[in-house]
């Protein structure tokens, strides 16, 4: 749980109509496609101790929503959808508060899909490269104050292979995004029930 609520603080930022261009190296997703791949979460409170990690996979389906799931250190599985948000612990399915969680798959699913809407309202972005490309996010002044991180890192290829972002204290949450897979092919039976559960 504790891992998931660091998505959610860097993925609940409220979105605007502007839209940061994708750097051009970068793969695009449609309504009709799906991504998948594997993720690593490092969560480092300072450089004494060593960083805490949680692993596993995830489900990007612009048409449905976001499925985050952790296989390791513990199983965790959250779907979230514009209709609502369900985590699995256990077998044992919580419905999760719907404040600001619409906004997650948005943030999320964004900038793994190629989609950056949203970003500009609460930071400056800067945008390097090309084919290797990196996207450093400051806050605008007027968020200093009330924005968790100094600055969040985007970069890759063809699809986004890292997510560092680093706070004032020097605390940092980083992720790093594999095997990205993108399809055509409906979601399977397995994502369809995840997608229809979290929605009643």
């Amino acid at each position: 749980m504790r891992y998931f609520l660091l998505i959610v603080v860097f993925l609940s930022f409220p979105l605007t109509a502007r839209a940061t261009e994708a750097p051009s190296g970068q793969v695009v997703i449609d309504a009709h496609s799906v991504l998948r791949g594997r993720f690593v979460e490092e969560h480092q409170i300072n450089q004494t101790q060593a960083p805490m990690q949680t692993s596993g996979h995830f489900v990007v389906a612009p048409d449905h929503g976001l499925i985050w799931g952790i296989e390791k250190p513990f199983p965790t599985l959250t779907i979230i959808t514009p209709n609502g948000a369900t985590q699995d612990v256990g077998g044992i399915a919580l419905k999760l508060p719907t404040k600001n969680l619409h906004h997650i798959y948005d943030m999320v699913g964004g900038a793994l899909a190629g989609d950056w809407k949203g970003l500009e309202a609460e930071y400056n972005v800067k945008r390097d490269g090309a084919a290797h490309w990196q996207m450093l996010l400051t806050p605008r002044t007027q968020n200093k104050q009330t924005l968790p991180y100094a600055t969040i890192t985007v970069s890759g290829s063809r699809f986004v292979e890292n997510i560092v972002m680093t706070k004032i204290d020097g605390a940092s949450d980083s992720f790093e995004f594999s095997d990205e897979a993108l399809s055509s092919a409906p979601l399977t039976a397995a994502e369809n029930a995840a997608f229809a559960e979290s929605k009643l």
